[in-house]
């Protein structure tokens, strides 16, 4: 072999083939194209899978699905906006919002629609208060004082001013429709500290003695003491359930056994430890149509606001997504300081 052929021979057998090709990066080391595509796969798996559990974690339980009704839906981070914003237990606010998704697609049939100026001026009228007027730069510093203190996006904010405009407009249609004649109780009352001072007090009565003569002896409410426990007429539907359900359920001249007050049914909205006292009530008269007192108008108006809203909720398609373990999670959020429990959409 000659020279040449030698020397061109030698060139072949070191030139490096496309599968042990190499990269300098200048450092003093070579990296195969092999290894750097297995370390570039492995740092894109690692990214993934820290993101997924990101957002397994800090993100999907925010857009988690609470409330449907019918084809609108609530996000958990959103509830735990409205129900830090109004202070309230997160069952309380199950029931809040639903109303409020059901006044948001029935109440435009009966009141119609709420504008945008409408809203605008909804907003001013809060920002103003007991003022006159307000400036322009007073309301929006108004205005950008409730967005960052509610955390409430524009549209949002704007939104809950619409739904409540809404609510306002529908309890005052019902307001105007509430019966002002409606069946009625003439009631009397004693109202005792134990169960067992309400038993020995109408064990007088069914001994003989007149109830106005014990309402004045023992009663603790001083106003129908003086009275001799004469409460007056009530309409049916004014009473918690369980007192007004004895109230119209008894015969004339009858004592009901003694009631507890501090049943939970009585007022299922209470939060605080009920005071405990017992009920002796009795009927003198009754009328199946009598004209109301002003004094039970306002609540006649919201049982009738109340009674549409039940009624509607039959009609409409209404699912809850919450659970014991749900209810612990937005807790803990909720407990969360102002500046850590931003929400997290």
């Amino acid at each position: 072999m000659s020279p040449s052929k030698k020397k061109g021979a030698d060139r072949q057998s070191v030139e490096p083939t496309p599968s042990t090709k190499t990269i300098d990066y200048g450092l003093g080391w070579q990296w195969s194209w092999g290894r750097f595509i297995i370390v570039a796969v492995v740092v894109v798996l690692m990214a993934v899978i820290i993101g997924v559990f990101y957002y397994q974690y800090n993100i999907a339980p925010f857009r988690r699905t609470i409330i449907t009704v019918d084809d609108t839906t609530i996000d958990t981070g959103y509830f735990i906006k409205r129900t830090r914003l109004a202070g309230a237990d997160p069952m309380t606010m199950l029931n809040s919002l639903t109303n409020e998704q059901l006044i948001k697609l029935v109440a435009p049939r009966y009141v119609g629609e709420v504008s945008p100026e409408d809203i605008d001026q909804g907003l001013r009228s809060a920002a103003r208060g007991g003022s006159e007027t307000i400036s322009e730069n007073e309301f929006k510093e108004w205005y950008r004082q409730q967005l960052n203190e509610s955390g409430l996006s524009d549209a949002e904010y704007k939104e809950i001013t619409r739904l409540s405009l809404l609510a306002s407009r529908l309890q005052a249609y019902f307001a105007e429709r509430a019966p002002t004649v409606a069946e009625q109780v003439h009631l009397n009352i004693i109202v005792l500290e134990t169960y067992g001072e309400a038993a020995k007090t109408r064990a007088r009565w069914e001994a003989g003695e007149d109830f106005a003569d014990l309402a004045r002896e023992v009663s603790l409410d001083e106003g129908a003491k003086e009275n001799g426990g004469d409460f007056g007429w009530v309409p049916r539907g004014v009473l918690p359930p369980v007192l007004d359900y004895i109230a119209f359920s008894l015969n004339t001249d009858n004592v009901s056994e003694p009631v507890d007050l501090s049943d939970p049914s009585l007022d299922p909205g209470q939060t605080a430890e009920p005071e405990v006292v017992y009920f002796l009530l009795m009927v003198s008269e009754k009328a199946d149509a009598r004209e109301v007192a002003e004094d039970y108008q306002p609540r006649l108006q919201d049982k009738t606001f109340q009674d549409w809203l039940g009624q509607e909720m039959a009609l409409h398609n209404i699912r809850y997504n919450f659970n014991s373990e749900i209810y612990a999670w937005i807790n803990w959020q909720l407990s969360k300081s102002t500046s850590g429990s931003s929400d997290q959409k």
